[in-house]
């Protein structure tokens, strides 16, 4: 969860929005297909937010190092969270030039989940990001972010998203940074019209600009109805997965991307 929605939401809260859980296993799907992570990996989650992904990720593989990066980690939630995780392979740091000591190794995957659209120059830190010394041929880069500019709403600014993605634009900007697209896609297929509804309805009401809510901090279902809507999204990602080995790409309201470096 986006630091913006868990301060929203208090960062104690247990209750999860079922796209959080839902996301989760469309990473781990993406990572089992795409990256191998040997038992002494090295993992950065570059805008890790409030640390609910990496902290599933290095329950799956505890033997890896995690390096948990988001620019909003102030002293007070970088010493909140070491508390609350009480693992030492989970290094939660403000920027990756404070990390100290730098990892010795080169790293098999970076995580860069919902990060993009935050960044003004999504162009030029990726291609900053490549030159640095820990990232070479052998790491991996796992990449989401909402889909479709036409849906641009009160919600991205309440997140500050500068913009949205497609494949075409996601691809565009791996190529254009050094990147080579392994596998791109949507996913998340039932949400988009919803969403749309949404917008439709914000902008025939002209509501957005006193909207300052999200619909992942603000959620109080319970388990069992979370549960449910957490199995309908990962039913709707392994159908879209199958059409997607068919040659049948389904639009969603987020995009995806594997990739490597192109050099």
């Amino acid at each position: 969860m986006d630091l913006v929605e868990a301060k929203a939401r208090g960062l104690d809260r247990q209750a999860r929005h079922p796209w959080e859980m839902a996301r989760v296993e469309v990473v781990r799907s993406l990572i089992r297909r795409h990256v191998n992570l040997a038992p002494d990996a090295v993992v950065f989650d570059i805008g890790c937010g409030d640390t609910f992904v990496v902290e599933q990720l290095a329950a799956d593989h505890p033997t890896a190092c995690f390096y948990a990066v988001d620019t909003a980690f102030t002293d007070e939630l970088i010493a909140h969270y070491r508390d609350r995780l009480d693992n030492p392979r989970i290094l939660p740091f403000a920027s990756l030039e404070s990390i100290s000591p730098a990892p010795r190794q080169r790293a098999s995957l970076v995580l860069l989940m919902d990060v993009l659209e935050h960044i003004n120059d999504d162009r030029a830190f990726l291609a900053a990001l490549l030159a640095k010394p820990y990232i070479g041929p052998e790491t991996r880069f796992l990449i989401t972010v909402p889909a479709y500019q036409s849906l641009f709403c009160s919600h991205d600014t309440f997140l500050g998203h500068h913009r949205r993605y497609s494949n075409q634009r996601l691809r565009q900007l791996a190529d254009s940074s050094g990147l080579r697209v392994l596998d791109i896609g949507y996913f998340f297929s039932t949400l988009l019209p919803v969403r749309m509804l949404q917008v439709f309805k914000e902008r025939a009401l002209s509501t957005g600009a006193a909207n300052g809510s999200s619909g992942v901090a603000s959620w109080t279902g319970g388990g069992a109805k979370a549960a449910i809507l957490r199995g309908a999204l990962v039913l709707d990602w392994r159908l879209s997965r199958i059409l997607h080995a068919l040659g049948i790409r389904l639009a969603g309201l987020s995009n995806y991307a594997i990739c490597a470096t192109s050099a």
